[in-house]
């Protein structure tokens, strides 16, 4: 059994990690889901155990290393749980992911495909969201776009991400309600994926976004992060693959991770452009404006980079 002090230990990271919790009788602490978002704290963890559920989106998991290690936790906390689990942690600490059969929701329904008989208002209110966008119906066959007006991700527009041998491995699940203060769910699996793998011509100079929009707006072989850092499948593929030229185009509060991927790819031969935003972001500059912005940029050099630095942009 845990002591009082080890048991504090662990909460002190979940804490930090998720934000705080509340304390539940048998050892367990309830959480806020990273993974669904749901508004009240359904994610239950016990102490002792480790096993830990989502009771919304059945996220679960039999050691809480591999919880934190989904989220791409700083490997310090990792190194905190040690201290308390011991050999046993170890053997489960492994650099290895947990394999997870991802699926589409059951509800998902393709945008294509309209409502026989009276006309569903989340149909009507998804394919207009997607318009505004500026999501055509090339995309939406391109991508499988649709939506659900069932479920955990009721209400929300559904972009799927499919690897190079055309299996799921990722999607977005975007709320079509302005007013909804979770804009995004994610589903239980980790990140560490790359967005649009089957799309992906890795002969020719790839475009590197931040979200799903934003690489559509580009549509030529463009990658979306899902946030401001670089996945390592994706890094790895990069390398791997022999990639020539990189085009980095994230928002203006990320471009100390963009000047940083700069240099890191120009270190291996790649010439690599970051191209520094305007007030608007890919998604809402559009197809045109966005491919003109590409092609009249240049590599980025190395003073380019000082002369970003100095202006504090890194």
């Amino acid at each position: 059994m845990l002591s009082h002090h080890d048991k504090q230990k662990v909460i002190n990271v979940l804490d930090d990690v998720l934000g705080p919790g509340t304390s539940m009788k048998n050892d367990e602490q309830a959480h806020y889901c990273p993974f669904c978002h749901h508004h009240k704290k359904k994610l239950q963890i016990n102490l002792v155990t480790q096993q830990w559920h989502c009771w919304v989106c059945d996220a679960k998991g039999k050691r809480i290393n591999r919880l934190l290690k989904r989220l791409h936790v700083d490997s310090r906390k990792l190194k905190r749980l040690y201290e308390v689990y011991g050999d046993d942690y170890v053997t489960y600490s492994v650099d290895t992911e947990e394999k997870v059969e991802l699926r589409l929701p059951s509800e998902f329904k393709s945008l294509l495909k309209v409502p026989e008989g009276k006309i569903n208002p989340v149909y009507r209110k998804a394919l207009r969201y997607a318009e505004d966008r500026g999501i055509t119906k090339e995309d939406i066959t391109k991508y499988n776009i649709g939506y659900c007006d069932g479920g955990i991700y009721s209400n929300r527009i559904i972009i799927p991400s499919y690897d190079s041998d055309n299996r799921l491995n990722y999607f977005i699940a975007r709320s079509i309600h302005s007013e909804e203060k979770f804009k995004y769910k994610n589903p239980p699996v980790s990140k560490n994926v790359i967005m649009f793998e089957n799309q992906i011509n890795w002969n020719e100079p790839i475009t590197l976004v931040e979200g799903v929009f934003d690489a559509m707006a580009v549509k030529r072989n463009s990658i979306p992060l899902l946030g401001k850092f670089v996945p390592k499948k994706l890094s790895d593929s990069i390398y791997k693959k022999g990639v020539d030229t990189i085009n980095i185009l994230l928002d203006e509060d990320a471009q100390e991770q963009a000047l940083r991927y700069t240099m890191q790819f120009q270190n291996q031969g790649i010439d690599t452009k970051n191209i520094t935003p305007s007030e608007k972001d890919a998604s809402d500059m559009g197809f045109s404006e966005v491919n003109k912005i590409l092609k009249n940029s240049k590599e980025t050099k190395f003073g380019d980079i000082i002369s970003q630095k100095l202006k504090g942009l890194w």
